[in-house]
């Protein structure tokens, strides 16, 4: 059986290996009138390093997305951890943001979107089933605006959940997506819709780098492989290069993918594992209180 290993890196390593640019970043972004010491430190400014590389790149989108930050009252918002979405309610409620409310009138089943966290020292788990989202209509319905803030909102809620993992466990932690296409029909793409989500993608992706650790798709249909290749251009090169397609219930090898962010025995028996739960529990009990 593949062993199951947690390669996270140490915050600290990270910390000291990129030392000196954090200093020169630090003095690039205090400069700036959007700058906070409160909500922008060290570990704020090492994700858009480790994104970019360079400092001049980095120092770049972290002003950018200072300004961004600023001009949404993001900061403001403060712990949004209770306002994620809970798969195990049959509908959203006021908790939620409005705008996700909307977004979940367009899907099937409240199983369209999951989030998991089988470990809470682990990464979080978004478990997307597309067969449950009416695309049509939620294109007719929702506009590209509205489809940045659903991302925007969701983005910060994922962000606030994996900063606390890393945080608490000093490990450099990140999301693993996976979508299911188990039973998906070609019938049901719509490409606009595509569009819409890869654009509203594309708008943020710099406010929330280091985000995405892989994105998974499961059980991809026989028409799935050349679809991708038509359909991949239209995502930020960065998640291009965290795609990957596995079948395991055909291929047991397959679920070696999951498990840099969920063991074995938490992994659910349709991913490859021994986790026979399903719907997962949802986390978002963890925060409902505050």
């Amino acid at each position: 059986m593949e062993e199951e290993k947690d390669n996270r890196p140490l915050v600290k390593d990270l910390l000291e290996k990129h030392a000196s640019q954090l200093v020169e970043l630090r003095n690039i972004l205090e400069k700036e009138e959007s700058y906070s010491k409160d909500h922008y430190d060290n570990l704020w400014m090492l994700r858009f390093l480790l994104s970019h590389k360079k400092v001049s790149k980095a120092s770049a989108a972290a002003i950018s997305t200072m300004n961004f930050r600023k001009e949404r009252k993001i900061n403001e918002l403060g712990d949004i951890r209770h306002k994620m979405i809970d798969h195990l309610e049959a509908e959203t409620s006021d908790r939620n943001f409005e705008i996700h409310r909307k977004h979940m009138k367009f899907c099937h089943s409240p199983l369209a979107i999951i989030y998991a966290l089988p470990d809470p020292d682990r990464g979080l788990i978004q478990i997307l089933t597309p067969k449950y989202m009416d695309q049509e209509n939620f294109v007719k319905e929702i506009s590209l605006e509205e489809t940045v803030e659903v991302t925007l909102y969701g983005n910060e809620i994922i962000f606030q959940v994996l900063d606390d993992i890393t945080r608490r466990t000093g490990k450099l932690t990140k999301l693993l997506r996976i979508t299911d296409l188990t039973d998906y029909a070609l019938k049901d793409v719509n490409l606009e819709y595509l569009k819409r989500h890869s654009a509203a993608t594309k708008a943020l992706e710099d406010h929330y780098p280091g985000l995405l650790g892989s994105s998974i798709v499961n059980n991809p249909p026989t028409w799935c492989n050349a679809t991708w290749k038509v359909i991949k251009h239209l995502f930020p090169k960065r998640v291009q290069e965290r795609v990957a397609f596995v079948s395991p219930n055909k291929n047991p090898k397959d679920a070696k993918c999951f498990l840099k962010y969920v063991v074995r025995e938490n992994l659910w028996e349709k991913f490859g594992g021994n986790n026979p739960e399903w719907p997962p529990a949802s986390p978002s009990q963890l925060w409902k209180g505050k």
